[in-house]
């Protein structure tokens, strides 16, 4: 080895330069008291509260600015007479109406003691390929989306942290 890039090797590994993660991430709890329901994410994402859809509660993102984040986002709508199959059946059918959507899968979980339905699938933004989570949930003919979406190629590397996510919510 070359004193060049031995003192590279060193160098780089003082700045501590990475290529994920350092660790698993701390989780803090947001709480929306006013909507009844609660959510996990990692510390240090940043926290919206957008006007609209009006049916969008939060958005939790990965970094404050920029393209290619992470995000989690909670909806909240009113469906009366629609049983939990009807409601993911009318979500995804809202989302294959865009030109660029891929369903990957569909599948029935359980989140926090309630019956849910995943529906995983991929669509373009830009210039950017992302693949997206959506969980449904109903209670009390109120329908809820979970969503968690990143870039495709990085998708893979935030499996972790979307479990402990949508497996966090909690209806108050």
């Amino acid at each position: 080895m070359t004193i060049i890039t031995l003192v590279l090797v060193i160098v780089l590994s003082a700045i501590g330069v990475s290529c994920g993660p350092s660790g698993p991430p701390q989780y803090v709890t947001y709480t929306d008291d006013a909507n009844g329901f609660s959510i996990d994410y990692p510390e240090g994402w940043h926290v919206e509260h957008p006007k609209e859809p009006a049916e969008l509660k939060v958005a939790i993102w990965s970094k404050k600015w920029g393209t290619g984040m992470a995000g989690i986002m909670v909806a909240k709508e009113s469906v009366p007479g629609l049983s939990l199959e009807a409601y993911s059946k009318l979500r995804i059918q809202y989302l294959s109406d865009a030109e660029d959507y891929v369903p990957i899968s569909t599948e029935e979980l359980t989140i926090t003691g309630m019956q849910a339905i995943k529906h995983t699938y991929t669509c373009t933004v830009g210039q950017t390929s992302y693949a997206r989570v959506q969980v449904y949930l109903m209670q009390n003919e109120t329908g809820w989306f979970l969503g968690f979406d990143c870039p495709q190629k990085s998708f893979d590397s935030y499996q972790s942290i979307r479990d402990t996510v949508l497996n966090s919510f909690r209806l108050l």
